[in-house]
C-alpha cells in the first residue's frame, strides 16, 4: 500500500471512530430521554437503528485501521483477515460483494441498548 493510501485510510479510522463517539453520545441521550416511556414496536426499531450505526462506525473504524498497515505483499490476506472481523449485519459479506440473504421483519418488544 502506498504512504498516500496508508495516510489516506488512517484517517478515515479516525474519522469514522470519532462519528461513533459522537452516535454513542447521542444514544445516551435519547435512552436518558427515554427512561420508562414505553414504545411501539416501530419506534423502537427506529431508535435502535442508532445503536446499529454506532457499531458499524466502530467496525469500519477498525477495518480501516486494519487496511491502513502492512506492506504490499500481504495486502490480499490482510484484507481478507480485516473483513473476516467484521461481524455486523452481513457488513462483511457486503463489501466482499457477497450475496446477503434478505432480513425477517420480526414483531414484538425488542431491549432498548
Amino acid at each position: 500500500m502506498s504512504p498516500a493510501l496508508t495516510r489516506l485510510m488512517l484517517a478515515l479510522r479516525d474519522e469514522l471512530s470519532d462519528w461513533a463517539a459522537a452516535s454513542e453520545r447521542l444514544e445516551t441521550v435519547i435512552g436518558d430521554a427515554l427512561d420508562g416511556r414505553r414504545l411501539k414496536a416501530q419506534q423502537m426499531a427506529a431508535v435502535q437503528s442508532l445503536d446499529g450505526l454506532s457499531q458499524h462506525l466502530r467496525q469500519l473504524s477498525q477495518l480501516c485501521g486494519d487496511l491502513g498497515q502492512g506492506t504490499g505483499d500481504e495486502a490480499e490476506a490482510r484484507i481478507a483477515a480485516a473483513v473476516g472481523r467484521l461481524n455486523l449485519g452481513d457488513l462483511g459479506r457486503r463489501l466482499e460483494g457477497a450475496g446477503v440473504a434478505e432480513m425477517q421483519a420480526s414483531a414484538g418488544e425488542a431491549e432498548l441498548w
